[in-house]
């Protein structure tokens, strides 16, 4: 377990939750999310955010005690399934933290190039970086305009 305070900075705890959120899939060889380091960056957007960050900081403290409570390593140390029914007990008290990870994770974990590559998709930087243009039609651009021109005079 980390000794860290806060429920959003305990990099152990969040990767053992973000595993349970989006567990690996052998079959399509896609990784467990708790395995790619996304802590610091689904953290940053939550504790960023002043609507959802308070909710999910809230719901995740109470999950990692629930957890401590049970297991001396907390989430990390016990079973994908017991972990399952642990979050789904905190869900009734806490029922915005898995929308609001789910926000911030999602986005961290479908642009991570393991998961791009096991996707089908090749490893580059989100939109506009990563995606390649095609050209403006150049006669199609000075219609545009034309019309712009005729419809203002």
């Amino acid at each position: 377990m980390s000794d860290e305070s806060n429920a959003l900075r305990d990099g152990a705890f969040m990767d053992a939750l973000f595993s349970l959120a989006l567990p690996s899939d052998e079959s399509r060889k896609l990784p467990a999310a708790g395995g790619l380091g996304l802590a610091a960056t689904v953290a940053e957007g939550l504790r960023c955010d002043p609507l959802l960050g308070p909710f999910v900081e809230a719901g995740a403290e109470a999950l990692r005690e629930a957890a401590l409570a049970q297991h001396p390593q907390g989430l990390k140390g016990i079973t994908p399934e017991a972990g399952t029914e642990l979050l789904k007990s905190q869900m009734a008290a806490h029922p915005m933290l898995m929308m609001g990870l789910a926000r911030y994770l999602y986005p961290a974990y479908y642009a991570h190039p393991r998961v791009l590559a096991a996707i089908g998709e090749p490893p580059r930087p989100r939109f506009p970086e990563g995606f390649t243009v095609q050209p403006t039609d150049a006669v199609l651009l000075e219609k545009l305009k034309a019309r712009a021109k005729s419809q203002k005079g």
